[in-house]
């Protein structure tokens, strides 16, 4: 047994020694600059230049039935102008199957009450919003999406709120005190398809007669409704009670954005060439896709058993943008059948934390690890081109400019690698 022991620490040893000499002139430690202290590699370390980079019009945002959403309105320069618009369905509390709301009930109060996330430009200021409420001409439907372009026809003989809300800074709940002319449109009885259906939805926006910004809403929670305050007044009882109604989480809704590019280098154009600049606008705006092909397959001519240990796409920031950025940049692949879906390394971006894609301000620059992603552009010895978009695009306003790749500090691909 001791000879055993003695001979095992022996390999061990060796093993170890090995390892130390194994190392060639050529590899170097990535990572001391670029990567985290707990994510470095032994390799190679190489670096490809983007091909090919442009920005164009994302066309097909999806917004019904989200947890958060945005309304409002904004304009620069850069980017023009944009409005966000709520549609939301009126529902039952998620427990009940039907209402009966009439008869020996009084309304005294309706309030429509929005749960505050965020406001653009500037969270920490203070904003007078111009809120307008009116009824839908036809039902918002459960079994139909909506994008950043649907629209529904509203009731242009219904006002249900016209006037200023002061939005503060320490505000978490937004409340609107709706007209009395509302309180047909609860008070029936339904059931609660019947009632859906019968109420059709409301059209929230804030108009331009208030402050420019927008209001990032929060569906999902509890305090995003509709409350109504009444008493009953049978035989003389004036009891007062309280009725909540949905919006947003339990119900449909979706956000509709406008854009007007006017006077901006988007107007008239699809495809906004990346040699200086690339753009990535929220809300249904702007996306960017770039491309490293011919660097890709000379590397990979050169290179064709390389293994890559660590790979990540630098994407440096232009000096003009807003020092409020977004969150979080996606990256998209285009497969075999035509479809866009995460790479590889995105499975799953709120486990997935070695993905990254957030703002580093030591290098002024996003960076997003994708390892997997070109390991597999590799194997398949061509790069279709990666689509990168703004994960909060439906629900926050933070836009951003990056470097193009005619400029100093351009985007790159820089990766470590052993063969």
């Amino acid at each position: 047994m001791k000879n055993f022991i003695k001979g095992m620490l022996t390999l061990a040893v060796a093993v170890a020694l090995t390892g130390f000499v194994a190392c060639t002139d050529e590899e170097s430690a990535l990572g001391i600059d670029l990567v985290d202290s707990t994510m470095l590699y032994s390799g190679i370390t190489d670096t490809l230049a983007v091909d090919e980079a442009w920005t164009e019009p994302e066309d097909s945002l999806l917004t019904s039935n989200y947890s958060f959403g945005i309304i409002g309105n904004y304009s620069d320069a850069t980017f023009g102008k944009v409005s966000s618009v709520l549609y939301t369905q009126i529902g039952l509390p998620l427990n009940s199957s039907d209402i009966s709301f009439d008869g020996d009930w009084e309304m005294d109060s309706v309030v429509l009450s929005l749960t505050r996330s965020q406001v653009f430009p500037d969270t920490n200021l203070d904003y007078s919003f111009h809120f307008e409420v009116k009824q839908l001409s036809e039902p918002l439907l459960n079994d139909t999406a909506y994008y950043a372009f649907s629209s529904l026809p509203v009731d242009e003989s219904t006002l249900f709120f016209d006037d200023n809300v002061s939005v503060g800074r320490n505000d978490t709940v937004i409340n609107m005190k709706l007209d009395p002319s509302f309180y047909p449109v609860i008070q029936r009885q339904a059931t609660a398809d019947e009632f859906r259906e019968q109420t059709k939805g409301l059209r929230i926006r804030i108009t331009q007669a208030g402050d420019d910004g927008m209001l990032s809403v929060d569906f999902s929670s509890g305090t995003t409704c509709l409350r109504a305050y009444y008493h009953y007044v049978y035989q003389g009882d004036t009891t007062k009670a309280q009725y909540t109604f949905l919006m947003g989480a339990g119900t449909s809704h979706f956000t509709q954005f406008i854009h007007d590019y006017s006077g901006t280098i988007f107007a008239g154009r699809d495809r906004l060439p990346g040699n200086l600049r690339l753009y990535l606008e929220p809300m249904g705006g702007r996306q960017v896709r770039v491309n490293f092909n011919s660097a890709l397959q000379r590397f990979h001519q050169l290179h064709p058993w390389a293994v890559i240990h660590h790979a990540e796409l630098i994407l440096p920031v232009a000096p003009e943008c807003d020092d409020a950025k977004p969150d979080k940049i996606l990256a998209l692949e285009k497969r075999s059948d035509g479809t866009e879906a995460y790479i590889d390394d995105l499975v799953d971006i709120y486990t997935l934390s070695g993905y990254d894609g957030t703002y580093h301000a030591d290098g002024n620059y996003f960076r997003i690890r994708m390892t997997q992603h070109v390991q597999g552009l590799l194997r398949q010895g061509y790069d279709p081109g990666t689509l990168l978009i703004l994960n909060s695009r439906r629900n926050a306003a933070q836009r951003l400019i990056l470097n193009g790749t005619s400029v100093e500090d351009s985007p790159r691909l820089v990766f470590v690698y052993t063969e």
